[in-house]
């Protein structure tokens, strides 16, 4: 039987980069944490963004650049989105999302602050490094 981890780092949903540390809080009679957190270490849990993150999204909208194509089919019903993601993301002024998405799409991602673009639209619209 292995040994249950009391402690595991997260990571950012949006950026990947190491986010946030849980700690075991209940623990067995020998002082064995009740639940293991080694499934969470290194993982992303949930949706809410790292500091740097936040940040980006006060000031606009996050771009994930990601290729479908490459993506695991039925990734649009996991509990969090998960496609196969091809590089850095950027972030665009709501102004600069509203002229170029069409309404719906503008809408859905000035109210969340994030959204995926196809690597190749990215390209197009000049956003690749």
């Amino acid at each position: 039987m292995s040994k249950k981890e009391h402690v595991a780092l997260t990571r950012c949903f949006f950026c990947g980069d190491p986010d946030r540390i849980l700690l075991a809080t209940r623990y067995d009679w020998k002082g064995e944490p009740l639940k293991d957190l080694s499934q969470a270490n290194n993982k992303v849990i949930d949706m809410e963004p790292c500091q740097k993150c936040a940040d980006h999204m006060g000031q606009g909208v996050i771009l994930l650049t990601v290729d479908s194509t490459k993506s695991e089919s039925g990734w649009e019903k996991q509990r969090l989105p998960n496609p196969y993601r091809t590089g850095p993301f950027f972030v665009i002024k709501d102004d600069a999302i509203i002229r170029m998405m069409p309404t719906e799409l503008a809408t859905w991602a000035i109210k969340h602050r994030w959204m995926f673009i196809e690597h190749q639209a990215a390209e197009k619209l000049g956003l690749t490094l």
